[in-house]
């Protein structure tokens, strides 16, 4: 294998945003309208390299910074003030097969301007006994920094927030069949963690907090499976057991979809189903629970030039995934795709 070197670099990118955020029923127009500026840009790149037979090397960089500030009131009510973050990480990566065991393993440090260093280490091995069954399994540790909006933003944010950590353990087993045409994959998975954030009532009021420990557990079935070269249907399913009860994760998670491409024409149609999506915590806790079916319709005129039609959740299901968010109705956006 020829070693090959990857290089990225995004622009930075620049928003102004002047929003009306509205008041509840019978209440008075706001004063002021929220305004917020925003930017990020970063860098990324890689080398890769084949060391010895069976063997490749990965070592790499990424390096980010955003920051913006918002307000709404100009005097009074500041969110953000100009706010500048940044963040550089090193990472190595080994790859080795060994006959039918591929084994790998790396590390990744992570330095955060407001956070300090983080460790961030992954392991993990795959076993082929026969040609269309695959074992994995995989140990990895998660950390996810608080984002602006927890940090700064509105009167839940809270700027003494830590990060998330967690590690994730979990085994796989997949399946061709078929010839390949249909392709089974089970997992069982087990997560523990800490500091995960979480809107809590302190004193009467709504704030950021890190609320402890937690520890999930849960298994997930996938297969997707192609009836000609022009259609094929996939689906899959989650269960989650929450040991700690947080938002943001539904107990169970179905999804199915099919993709069929007659000539210059695609189709696309899938359903998600979602149950026990807790909005809060505590008692009296807000859940969710919707489907939400979507379509596309596309259609290549040219090489280079596409038309299509999209639409998403056309059952018109009143739901939302953040409390205080409800999600639009039925929403039907059409478009032309250019490719140069």
């Amino acid at each position: 294998m020829i070693p090959y070197f990857m290089f990225h670099y995004k622009i930075t990118n620049r928003h102004n945003h002047i929003i009306n955020d509205g008041y509840n029923q019978g209440g008075k127009p706001r004063e002021f309208l929220f305004h917020g500026t925003d930017f990020t840009g970063g860098l990324s790149a890689y080398q890769v390299v084949p060391t010895f037979t069976g063997n490749n090397l990965t070592v790499g960089t990424d390096i980010l910074y955003y920051g913006g500030n918002a307000y709404r009131d100009p005097v009074k009510e500041i969110y953000a003030d100009h706010k500048k973050l940044h963040e550089e990480a090193v990472y190595i990566f080994d790859q080795q097969t060994v006959g039918k065991f591929m084994f790998n393993a790396g590390i990744r440090m992570d330095n955060h301007s407001a956070y300090g260093i983080e460790w961030i280490p992954q392991a993990g091995i795959s076993f082929m006994p026969g040609r269309n069954t695959t074992i994995k399994a995989s140990a990895s540790k998660g950390f996810r920094m608080p984002n602006m909006r927890e940090l700064y933003m509105y009167a839940v944010a809270n700027e003494d927030l830590k990060p998330e950590k967690a590690w994730s353990y979990d085994f796989t087993v997949g399946q061709h069949f078929l010839d390949g045409a249909l392709n089974v994959e089970a997992s069982v998975f087990y997560t523990k963690g800490s500091n995960i954030i979480e809107v809590t009532v302190v004193e009467g009021k709504r704030q950021n907090r890190n609320v402890g420990e937690f520890e999930n557990m849960g298994v997930e079935l996938s297969a997707d499976y192609r009836v000609t070269p022009t259609l094929s249907f996939n689906t899959n399913y989650s269960f989650l057991h929450m040991g700690t009860i947080y938002t943001g994760a539904p107990e169970h998670k179905f999804y199915f979809g099919g993709n069929w491409t007659p000539g210059k024409f695609t189709v696309n149609l899938g359903a998600m189903a979602i149950n026990g999506l807790y909005l809060t915590t505590g008692d009296n806790a807000l859940i969710e629970n919707y489907v939400d079916v979507k379509a596309k319709v596309g259609y290549q005129i040219t090489k280079n030039i596409g038309v299509f039609v999209r639409g998403a959740n056309l059952l018109n299901q009143k739901y939302a995934t953040m409390e205080g968010f409800p999600e639009p109705g039925v929403t039907v956006l059409g478009g032309v795709s250019i490719s140069l």
